[in-house]
């Protein structure tokens, strides 16, 4: 990949020097410049301007022989690029300038046919469409790695119990899996996300020009199915001032990130001495400066304060295109950072999501703890009054609610209570065989028999579906390695081939 050194240069010329002189202060050059960021987008360039030429040498703008030089021109480009031996001068001021210069270095005048029935502004699109399409495939990937990591220690984990929450007190005992499941259907809605914007991102702008269309019969068909798009924008400046490729992306990445956010905070708060539910291993940890004792969970933290800095992103752009007249204007050059660094984001964060959960240690005997002394089992008590000592749920509540009131006197749980103790709230509840059964851990879980529920036979339903859906995605058309079918079709080889 490109090394990032930036220069300036007295000796380069800009593209649209004509009207204007060219001459530009460096406040303007400073400004103006998205090289720094947009050098990412060099594959995405290069293959919508091979694409460009092969299509050009259909029109017969091109000759076979002046494909004979382009092609093999942009493939070394690439390769100048990857290894980091293009010098990157801020006058260039962005990628697609950058490329059409030395272009022009390498091939002579041939190289400025190029630009022929194309602009910056349709460059700068298709760019950004391609983008999207390779960070949806390969964030795809990251995101089923997740949520296959979520089932996998669900699977491992259907008989243990721990307690669900409500404002963060001990509510009810559900399965450990039940709450892993939940995690994963919140993240799996995220899967439609990522391929409603790979939808918008599959439809080709490159061929509108600057705004109004070409004066070429340019072949557009020929440039989607070379490309891989599904169809071509039906209005030239629609497709040059769009940007919901990038906003549902965005949205995409936000969403995807607000839920890795909550699981993290639940890894941080399971993993703190009051919890004591899991242990990260050290390898994801990280020490303290000044307390020999700390093992800090870093990782999920970092997680959780990405997500503000990937909801600003599409906060950023939606806030960009408000009120933007038709059809380009230079504020959408706004659009790249947000864009790149929402993907940058979570190419780190995923993985290291994945790491959390597939290596966590989950400790059973404190779960159990926290359900006995937070009398995770006084709903189930209550409704056993109702179904078998014909009680109104009302009444059985308020007895219930006497009977924590008595322990939590006395200093004990649900299960300490003698049965003269519990005779002083009701007589009920000196029935022993029906107080233990009502206040059962595992047979609480089970009685959860609703759809959804966190009986050990819904959540094996829930596993199977669960199981079904990311088959369901993994067989995607859409989700594929970035440019597969770029390499299929030979865009660096073969250059004379219609």
């Amino acid at each position: 990949m490109t090394s990032g050194r930036i220069s300036t240069s007295a000796k380069a010329r800009q593209l649209w020097q004509g009207r204007s002189s060219g001459e530009q202060s460096p406040l303007a050059r400073q400004i103006g410049e998205s090289i720094s960021l947009d050098i990412q987008l060099y594959l995405e360039d290069l293959l919508g301007s091979a694409a460009h030429a092969r299509m050009l040498g259909r029109l017969g703008i091109l000759s076979s022989a002046d494909l004979d030089q382009i092609l093999p021109g942009l493939a070394q480009i690439k390769r100048e690029i990857e290894s980091g031996r293009m010098e990157l001068q801020i006058e260039l001021e962005d990628i697609h300038t950058h490329i059409e210069t030395r272009l022009i270095e390498i091939c002579g005048d041939l190289g400025k046919k190029l630009h022929t029935a194309r602009s910056r502004n349709d460059q700068v699109a298709v760019d950004t469409h391609l983008y999207v399409r390779r960070a949806c495939a390969d964030q795809a990937a990251l995101l089923l790695a997740v949520l296959r990591a979520l089932m996998q220690r669900a699977t491992e984990n259907i008989d243990t119990i721990v307690a669900g929450y409500t404002h963060l007190q001990v509510a009810q005992p559900i399965r450990l899996a039940h709450h892993l499941l939940a995690h994963f259907w919140l993240l799996e809605k995220s899967m439609p996300r990522l391929q409603q914007a790979n939808r918008q991102a599959r439809i080709l702008p490159l061929g509108s020009g600057a705004m109004a269309g070409v004066n070429y019969p340019t072949d557009r068909d020929f440039l989607a199915a070379f490309l891989g798009f599904d169809s071509i924008a039906p209005n030239s400046m629609a497709a040059v001032a769009g940007r919901d490729h990038i906003t549902d992306y965005l949205y995409a990445a936000a969403t995807i990130m607000q839920h890795a956010s909550r699981i993290c905070e639940e890894i941080i708060l399971w993993n703190s001495v009051e919890f004591g539910f899991i242990s990260l291993p050290d390898e994801l940890t990280t020490g303290s400066s000044i307390m020999p004792q700390k093992k800090n969970p870093d990782l999920a933290e970092l997680i959780r304060g990405k997500y503000g800095r990937v909801w600003s992103n599409l906060n950023n752009v939606l806030v960009t295109l408000k009120s933007l007249p038709l059809t380009y204007n230079r504020d959408l050059q706004e659009d790249r950072w947000p864009l790149l660094d929402s993907r940058r984001q979570l190419d780190l964060s995923l993985p290291a999501l994945e790491a959390m959960i597939q290596s966590m240690q989950f400790h059973p005997e404190r779960m159990r703890s926290t359900l006995a002394s937070g009398y995770a089992t006084a709903t189930d008590l209550a409704d056993a009054l109702v179904q078998q000592k014909n009680l109104s749920f009302r009444e059985a509540h308020h007895l219930v609610g006497a009977l924590v009131a008595l322990a939590h006197k006395e200093g004990k749980v649900l299960s300490e209570l003698s049965p003269t103790e519990r005779g002083t709230v009701s007589v009920h509840f000196v029935d022993e065989a029906f107080y233990t059964a009502a206040i059962d851990l595992y047979r609480s879980a089970d009685r959860k028999i609703s759809a959804g529920g966190t009986a050990r036979t819904r959540i094996e339903e829930q596993l199977r579906l669960a199981e079904s859906r990311l088959d369901f995605w993994e067989s995607q058309e859409w989700y594929r390695p970035p440019f597969e079918w770029i390499e299929q079709t030979g865009a660096w080889d073969e250059p004379s081939r219609p």
